[in-house]
C-alpha cells in the first residue's frame, strides 16, 4: 500500500554532529509555507535524546539545521526529550514530546511561532495515575518496571488539529491509548478508561501506541497508531473516527498498513534491546556491534517502524517514521486507497 522512498533512509546520524552521532529517529512533521518541517529525536555520545530540525521542499531531500531546537533543561527531562509530534493551530505551532528523567516518561508540550524557538509549557496531565488507568508491563521493556513509572508514566500524545464542539482533543498512550480533552490546549483531563486496547490474534496483540496527530479527511479523523505483537514487531495500523464525535470509532484496521521489511527497518540500536540505553552507552563501537548481532541471533531484536509524523496533501498521505530506532524514512500512498475497506 505504501511506497517507500528510493532515498530511504532520508536522514541518518552524522558522526560530525555531536548531538546526533548515534541515532536519528521518530520524527514529527508539519507542512507550512511550501516546505516540510521535520522535528526528530537525536542521540549522540551522551546517550541523551534531544530534538533537532530539518526542512525540505520535496518531502524527501532534507537540509539539517545542525542545532538542537529543544534540549533538556531540568530534572524532569534530564535523561532526554523524545518523540516529538507537531501541529499548527490558529497560527501557532505546538509540539508534544516525552520528558524522561530516568524513572518515568511524562507528556509535555511546547509552543513556537517560527518553528525554531520553542517555549516549554510544562506537563499536559497534572494528576495522571497509570495504575488506575489499567497500564501494564510487558516482559521485554523494563523502562516501566519501577514504582514511579508504574504510577506516573504517560507519553505519545497526538492533538487533533482543530477544536471539536468547542474543545481540544488528544489521543495518547503507549500500552493502551486514551482520550483527553482541554479548554486551552495546555491543561488536559483524560478519561482513565482506555479508548483503544490491544487485540489478541492481531498485529496489535501485546500493546499499542499512538502515532501522529490525527488527520482530518472527508471520511473521518484518520488516526495512525502502532501495534506490537509477541515477536516484538512494531507495525502501523489505523482508525477512522467520526468528524463531530472523536469518541466514536467508525473503523479499525484488522491488518497492518506498514511493517518492517527493509534491512534498515529490521535492525538497529533499538531502545528496548535488553538493558536499553543504560547498557548500550557503556559499550565501545565494536562491543556494540557484537551486542546487536547477538540480539539478532537469539531473536531478541525488535523490528521497528515508528511513525510520529504524517502530511496529507493533494490526496497523498506521506508518512515519516523511525526505522530500527536509528534512521528516518518516508513512504506515501493515495489516501483513497488507504481508506478502501
Amino acid at each position: 500500500m505504501f511506497t517507500r522512498s528510493k532515498l530511504n533512509p532520508i536522514l541518518r546520524p552524522d558522526k560530525n554532529i555531536s548531538f546526533e552521532s548515534l541515532k536519528v529517529y521518530n520524527p514529527g512533521v508539519v507542512f507550512d509555507n511550501g516546505q516540510y518541517h521535520i522535528f526528530y529525536r537525536a542521540v549522540g555520545g551522551d546517550w541523551v535524546s534531544k530534538i533537532a530540525y530539518a526542512h525540505s521542499r520535496d518531502g524527501e531531500s532534507f537540509v539539517k539545521f545542525n542545532e538542537v531546537v529543544l534540549d533538556t533543561s531540568d530534572k524532569r527531562d534530564k535523561n532526554g526529550v523524545e518523540d516529538p509530534r507537531v501541529i499548527q493551530i490558529e497560527g501557532k505551532y505546538y509540539m508534544t514530546y516525552t520528558a524522561y528523567d530516568g524513572e518515568s516518561a511524562r507528556l509535555y508540550i511546547a509552543s513556537s511561532y517560527d518553528l525554531l524557538n520553542w517555549e516549554k509549557l510544562g506537563p499536559m496531565l497534572k494528576n495522571w495515575d497509570a495504575r488506575k488507568a489499567g497500564q501494564f508491563l510487558i516482559p521485554w521493556d523494563k523502562a516501566q518496571n519501577n514504582k514511579v513509572a508504574q504510577k506516573e508514566w504517560y507519553k505519545a500524545g497526538g492533538i487533533f488539529s482543530e477544536k471539536i464542539g468547542g474543545k481540544y482533543y488528544m489521543l495518547f498512550g503507549d500500552r493502551n491509548i486514551y482520550l483527553a480533552k482541554s479548554d486551552n490546549i495546555l491543561n488536559w483531563k483524560a478519561n482513565l478508561k482506555p479508548f483503544l486496547r490491544p487485540r489478541k490474534g492481531y498485529f496489535d496483540s501485546v500493546h499499542i501506541e499512538m502515532g501522529p496527530p490525527p488527520i482530518k479527511t472527508l471520511s473521518g479523523w484518520l488516526v495512525l497508531y502502532h501495534g506490537i505483537d509477541e515477536n516484538k514487531v512494531y507495525r502501523l495500523g489505523y482508525l477512522l473516527l467520526d468528524l463531530k464525535n472523536p469518541k466514536k470509532i467508525i473503523y479499525r484496521s484488522n491488518r497492518a498498513i506498514l511493517e518492517p521489511l527493509e534491512s534498515y527497518e529490521i535492525s538497529g540500536l533499538v531502545d528496548i534491546l535488553p538493558g536499553g540505553f543504560s547498557a548500550m552507552e557503556k559499550m565501545e563501537e565494536k562491543e556494540l556491534k557484537k551486542y546487536i548481532n547477538k540480539a539478532k541471533n537469539n531473536h531478541s531484536m525488535p523490528s521497528v517502524v515508528f511513525c510520529n509524523g504524517a502530511v496529507l496533501r493533494d490526496g497523498i498521505l506521506r508518512i515519516y517514521y523511525g526505522a530500527g530506532d536509528s534512521v528516518i524514512c518516508t513512504a506515501k500512498c493515495e489516501i483513497r486507497d488507504l481508506l478502501k475497506r
